[in-house]
């Protein structure tokens, strides 16, 4: 586990690792009681008393053990994302121990551990000269809504009316403090949804001279800051860094069930989570997702155990695991059928759009961006909702795992390249006995200008 601290010759932060003495470590026997302490571990009425004979780990109880291990709290620690702590850190320090303003933009698909890895660096900074402002924008409701919501939690002295008057009193603070401000926007593209303005304003914030803001804004949207602002592409005062986390893959759930699960073991089996893993991590890699179907297979474990009684205690299953999995994510992506017409819709309309690519366009050089441009037309003409870019990654990484394709390169995802392993016809072999999705192989106007 990262344990980050973050200090300057001026502001110093340290990880507070500090834990309290527990209660019972306290001398409070009563003396009648220290009395009978005294006896001989061998005498008799002790060596009873040392019999196991109400057992307080029930079934009833282990399973409420194992329930609330998986319960969707902040974790103290945070499996699969050392490298993600250890950039979001060094960007933390970087701008305390220097002084100076910055911004990041955090993306990634819903249950990746975004907002639990930014509360668990805020939690180890303590002591240290910065105020810590945590906003979710998912209540926000006018771009005024917004301004007024980091005003009062910047407990700003005075009073507001419009919203350019908080938008004035809040820069004057940044401009004017003298400690650094942490702003943290979680859910930040639905200020997009309000009003574009929004967006641009705060991130240009960091910018102003003298002013002593720190900005991470987190969102699902990969690619927010190419198709949203691309203003702050061109300065490059304004340009975020960027921190993607992708999906969780299935060794990474294994190691996150195994661990919060390490006290319940005997009644959640290895290859119960393994086969729970595997699936969450091929259809989305959301952790809150697999902590959900765990906490629901132990339900069904439990209520199909209490007919059988204490001593008769009930372990998970796979078939359990499997009924719930398929219920979750549907009949048409049942474990039990290995077929490749398994396929969620959405991955075979970008399997189409890779050989609508590779058969029609002039440039046969695959981008995840070029990718994702032509799957957003195949699915405006076929009147189907896409997905964001950042779900969209998560796709790709999805069919990656079929070994149907794979996804190159360290930049930054738009520029990822795609490359087919399979050969055309076989592709075309699993998707061509569907009328629809024949029918999007056939078009080749969905390419655009490639």
């Amino acid at each position: 586990m990262l344990k980050s601290s973050i200090q300057s010759s001026e502001r110093q932060c340290s990880v507070n690792s500090e834990e309290s003495q527990p209660l019972s470590a306290l001398d409070v026997t009563p003396p009648k009681q220290r009395k009978i302490q005294n006896l001989d571990p061998l005498a008799s009425s002790c060596l009873f008393n040392r019999l196991d004979v109400s057992d307080s780990k029930t079934p009833q109880k282990e399973f409420q053990t194992a329930r609330k291990a998986l319960h969707l709290t902040v974790p103290t620690e945070m499996p699969g994302r050392k490298k993600e702590l250890a950039d979001l850190s060094a960007f933390i320090n970087n701008c305390v121990s220097e002084g100076k303003p910055g911004s990041l933009y955090i993306s990634g698909p819903p249950g990746t551990g975004k907002t639990a890895s930014v509360a668990i660096i805020l939690e180890e900074l303590t002591n240290c000269n910065i105020r810590k402002v945590c906003v979710n924008c998912t209540g926000i409701k006018s771009p005024r809504a917004i301004y007024e919501r980091i005003f009062k939690d910047l407990q700003i002295k005075g009073s507001c009316k419009t919203e350019k008057e908080y938008i004035n009193a809040v820069e004057h603070h940044f401009v004017r403090t003298t400690e650094m401000v942490l702003l943290v926007l979680d859910e930040m593209d639905q200020l997009y949804s309000i009003n574009q303005t929004v967006l641009y304003t705060i991130f240009e914030w960091p910018a102003k001279v003298n002013c002593k803001l720190i900005l991470i804004g987190i969102a699902n949207a990969l690619d927010m800051v190419d198709r949203i602002l691309p203003r702050l592409q061109m300065h490059c005062k304004l340009k975020p860094k960027l921190l993607h986390f992708s999906p969780y893959t299935k060794q990474q759930i294994i190691e996150i069930l195994t661990e919060r699960l390490r006290d319940s073991s005997r009644i959640f089996p290895t290859i119960a989570i393994q086969m729970l893993a595997a699936k969450v991590a091929a259809v989305s890699g959301d952790i809150r997702r697999a902590l959900d179907i765990g906490r629901r297979v132990l339900e069904i474990a439990e209520q199909e155990g209490k007919s059988g009684g204490k001593e008769n205690l009930q372990v998970v299953d796979v078939k359990q695991v499997m009924s719930v999995l398929n219920n979750v994510y549907g009949t048409s992506q049942k474990l039990d059928d290995d077929s490749n017409q398994t396929l969620p819709l959405h991955q075979r309309v970008v399997l189409c759009s890779i050989l609508l690519i590779v058969k029609k366009a002039r440039d046969k050089n695959i981008t995840i961006g070029k990718l994702y441009d032509v799957y957003k037309r195949v699915c405006l003409k076929k009147n189907l909702v896409s997905v964001d870019q950042s779900e969209f990654v998560g796709i790709c990484s999805l069919i990656e795992t079929q070994g149907i394709i794979h996804v190159m390169g360290k930049k930054e995802p738009r520029m990822r390249k795609v490359t087919l392993q399979w050969d055309e016809d076989e592709v075309e072999a699993i998707l061509r006995d569907k009328e629809f999705l024949c029918s999007i192989l056939i078009d080749d106007k969905c390419i655009g200008r490639l």
